[in-house]
């Protein structure tokens, strides 16, 4: 079933196996510790007793009778294909965004579960429904120096001579490409004009705020500067973690500053601020990302996104005028 980010897949699973009645072994498979806990409450509420595992823990499926693959858009990888191939189980899938910009990936889900058996909602429909917020986004300029540019790409030389020699079986373009972007995150991660943006409107805003950054090393300099806010990663303890995700739900905390363990299937409905701390390309990463502010809560009128046109960088400018595009057939309303 494919439905849009923030729609309640997770629910729509789990009753669908109240409905279907099964009395043999159901395994429900997730990505994260807190799809896990969010299957299992959600599984709890129906009455349906379920086994709910992180791929990563790679558990023995063999014997299953029914197996729900959450976020089933990770399916083409080894670990998650192995441990559903195991198995003659019944498998049903869910995600918002299955397919991307991989054509051997999405030839592999649309093989696995044939090319007919996917089952999509409109995200009109589920608006128009009241499953799922409108979306506003809007755009804030962060310029960098005029000597940004020329900074990169000497020490992108620099770098290129540094290791070419050591690795001398790596394609010079593919290295160019991989170190100009890591020069390039690096300086709008260090953009001392853009961090202040992005504390202030933190900072100013009454809502419940959510930060998505890409690396520890950034939420924790934010983390200094935004006001009641707490960092979560992938590194710290489960209960510390389940404690943060949990004041944030209820609203005791009111910032919660996010590395990729909060990019799809975190149920946060009172989230109504989302902060783009780091961007990226992806159509499908992005719709799920914002996804995490666009589920209905009575405390809100819509999802509000914050997003960086980086235009002085030209690579991030690229990489945000390609998400401008997924806000745009979102059918987001997109504000300077």
């Amino acid at each position: 079933m494919v439905a849009p980010a923030g729609s309640g897949k997770t629910i729509i699973a789990a009753a669908a196996l109240k409905e279907s009645n099964c009395r043999g072994r159901i395994v429900w498979l997730a990505n994260t510790r807190e799809q896990v806990q969010q299957a299992l409450d959600a599984a709890d509420k129906f009455g349906v007793k379920i086994e709910a595992h992180c791929v990563a823990a790679q558990p023995d499926c063999s014997s299953a009778h029914v197996i729900i693959v959450d976020e089933c858009h990770h399916l083409p990888a080894a670990t998650w294909l192995q441990i559903v191939t195991d198995s003659r189980a019944i498998v049903w899938g869910f995600s918002a965004t299955p397919f991307g910009e991989d054509p051997e990936r999405n030839a592999t889900l649309r093989n696995y579960f044939g090319a007919d058996n996917f089952v999509s909602i409109p995200r009109q429909e589920v608006l128009d429904g009241g499953s799922i917020t409108a979306g506003v986004v809007e755009v804030h300029d962060c310029d960098r120096p005029e000597q940004f540019d020329h900074e990169i790409r000497k020490a992108l030389i620099l770098e290129t001579l540094r290791r070419s020699r050591r690795f001398p079986r790596v394609h010079i373009d593919e290295h160019e490409r991989r170190v100009r972007w890591q020069l390039t995150a690096e300086a709008v991660r260090n953009n001392d004009k853009r961090n202040y943006i992005i504390a202030k409107l933190a900072n100013n805003c009454t809502d419940s705020v959510l930060v998505l950054v890409s690396t520890v090393e950034h939420g924790e300099f934010l983390q200094l500067a935004i006001h009641d806010s707490t960092l979560v990663h992938a590194k710290i303890p489960k209960k510390k973690r389940k404690a943060t995700i949990d004041a944030f739900r209820d609203g005791t905390l009111r910032c919660m500053i996010a590395t990729s363990l909060a990019d799809e299937g975190l149920d946060v409905p009172r989230a109504a601020v989302l902060i783009l701390a780091a961007g990226g390309r992806s159509a499908g990463k992005l719709e799920q990302r914002t996804g995490r502010v666009m589920r209905p809560h009575a405390e809100k009128m819509f999802g509000l996104v914050h997003d960086f046109a980086d235009k002085g960088a030209s690579l991030a400018h690229f990489q945000f005028l390609a998400r401008l595009k997924t806000y745009k057939k979102l059918g987001y309303k997109i504000q300077p």
